[in-house]
């Protein structure tokens, strides 16, 4: 497996968890306006981070129209976390 290929393939999902152990609870709007993900990627890194348990999301109710939210699991926030580490240590 070509590690680059999979860093580059995975760039997205480890912006978005790292985005949201910065910012907590967000919109898909704010995710896509702040991240510059693109949206078909944005959708499946969301879908990839529940299937690992990493990310979960809710529908806000309280705001007309409901907005899909966007969060941390514990497991998600300890990952995010470590990213902060690496990036760090890059810098």
């Amino acid at each position: 497996m070509d590690i680059l290929r999979t860093m580059e393939k995975q760039s997205g999902f480890l912006r978005l968890i790292f985005y949201l152990g910065d910012r907590g609870e967000r919109s898909i709007k704010d995710i896509m306006d702040d991240t510059n993900i693109p949206v078909h990627q944005l959708y499946s890194s969301i879908e990839k981070g529940k299937e690992l348990g990493i990310i979960k999301t809710r529908i806000d109710n309280d705001k007309y129209p409901p907005r899909n939210l966007v969060s941390l699991t514990e497991k998600g926030k300890e990952i995010s976390q470590k990213i902060g580490e690496i990036i760090d240590i890059l810098d």
